[in-house]
């Protein structure tokens, strides 16, 4: 390509400023946060209605170590589960951190991969809450809660309960 001496400038001024744009668009982009991590805490606002998430979170669980912490939310009349958690115990005083429930897996196990967080119509629902030392398919210990959902909602789990 021959170009008269003026002009060749400018295209190499074109190419870098295209260059720039290019990596300034690849960093916006990189910003984003697609890794489905929802434990951090949720936005205070005003009050809220409709559909909304439910999110669980304990106090100190002492003497479960190496056990595993399974949530189970069903409609408050019974029926089967909507939501779940797994949730490993990796110390004897582990605190469960703000987890967002998920859909139910396509397969048994209720520890498969994650799954998208679960949106449930308002409404009132029924938590079950067990302690598991895998494989076992009963829960040594086991409490039962409430939801009520109206936006999301945060339930707290008392961790003396599922304590040993």
């Amino acid at each position: 390509m021959n170009l008269p001496a003026v002009q060749r400038p400018r295209l190499v001024l074109a190419a870098i400023c295209l260059a720039f744009a290019g990596l300034l668009l690849a960093s916006v982009a990189a910003c984003g946060d697609d890794s489905g991590d929802n434990s951090g805490p949720a936005p205070t606002a005003g009050p809220s209605s409709g559909p909304g998430t439910i999110s669980i979170s304990s106090s100190p669980i002492a003497g479960q170590s190496g056990k595993v912490l399974l949530v189970s939310v069903a409609p408050q009349g019974g029926g089967a589960a909507l939501a779940r958690a797994c949730i490993g115990i990796k110390s004897d005083r582990f605190t469960v951190p703000s987890t967002v429930l998920t859909d139910p897996p396509a397969v048994q196990d209720p520890c498969a991969p994650a799954t998208p967080a679960t949106k449930l119509p308002e409404g009132t629902y029924a938590l079950t809450v067990g302690i598991y030392a895998p494989p076992a398919q009963k829960a040594e210990v086991e409490v039962k809660l409430t939801a009520r959902v109206s936006g999301d909602a945060a339930v707290q789990i008392d961790g003396a309960a599922l304590s040993r």
